[in-house]
Formats: structure tokens, C-alpha cells, sequence
């Protein structure tokens, strides 16, 4: 009878032991999936912001092409439109009146900045891609041999056929 008792206190510390083992895995693989969607969601914002700053450059590069063809065409024609000639300028609803030389350096700064945006932007863009990466083999090595955790996880909805 002791034996008996002796074994089955064993049996439910063991199951006790695996439970835990188990708690502390799944902790593990909700960590490593919320870091997952938080990057995965950084990866989307700085593409978001790397097309904005690529259309801002594209539209300071056209805006700056436009400016010298107008001012070699009415140089042509007689008029007045050299550096000096004094343009308008588009401010939220309104409009600002300001030098043509001051326009080609606001425009030369603007496609400046979006490009140091830019390749912020691909920097970034590489690190985060290099942790998703880290991330999802984490998550593979976890689930890897782990009946039981990819059992429950795919019994809680969690974990597809396919997923990793």
C-alpha cells in the first residue's frame, strides 16, 4: 500500500511538473507572438512612412523640374522669370509670396530630408525584418517536439496547420 501511495504522489507531482512546464511555455510562446504582431506592425508603419516620404521627394523633384523649365522658357521669351523673380507659393489654404532662389532651396532641402528619411527608413526596415526572422524561428524551436503545447495551441485556435 505504501508503495501505492508513494507512486501516485510521484504520478501527480510529475503531472504537477508538466503542467507547469507547460504553463511557462505557453507564457513563452504568447511573448514571442505579441512581439511578433508588435513588429510586424512596426514593419507596416515605416513602409507607410517610407512611401510618404518618397512621394514628398517625387512631388519637391517635379516642382523643382517644373520651376527650371519655366525659368528657361520665359528667358527665352523676354519676359521676367529669372532667379530673382518672385513666385508664389502654396501654404495650407493660402499662398506665400517668395523668392525663386529661396523656393529651389526649400525644394533641394525637402528632397535632402526625405532621402536621409529614406534610408532611415531601409535601415530600419532591415533590423526589423532580421528580428521578425529571430522570431519566428524562436517560435519554431518552441513548438518543435512539443506535442503537447502544439496540441493546445491548436485546440485554442491558435495555431493553424501551416502556421510555422
Amino acid at each position: 500500500r505504501e508503495r501505492e501511495r508513494e507512486r501516485e504522489r510521484m504520478s501527480g507531482e510529475r503531472k504537477e511538473q508538466q503542467q507547469q512546464q507547460h504553463s511557462a511555455e505557453r507564457k513563452q510562446f504568447n511573448e514571442l507572438q505579441t512581439k511578433y504582431f508588435e513588429t510586424t506592425q512596426k514593419l507596416k508603419q515605416l513602409q507607410s512612412q517610407f512611401q510618404q516620404k518618397h512621394v514628398d521627394k517625387q512631388r519637391a523633384l517635379l516642382t523643382a523640374k517644373e520651376l527650371s523649365s519655366s525659368s528657361s522658357s520665359s528667358n527665352a521669351s523676354g519676359e521676367e522669370g529669372g532667379p530673382q523673380a518672385n513666385l508664389y507659393k502654396p501654404l495650407g489654404r493660402g499662398f506665400v509670396l517668395r523668392s525663386r532662389q529661396q523656393i529651389e532651396k526649400e525644394l533641394s532641402e525637402t528632397v535632402k530630408k526625405a532621402e536621409k528619411m529614406m534610408d532611415d527608413c531601409q535601415n530600419q526596415k532591415a533590423f526589423l525584418e532580421g528580428k521578425t526572422q529571430e522570431i519566428e524561428r524562436n517560435l519554431r524551436e518552441l513548438l518543435q517536439g512539443n506535442e503537447g503545447l502544439q496540441r493546445e495551441l491548436h485546440e485554442a485556435g491558435l495555431l493553424g496547420g501551416g502556421m510555422l
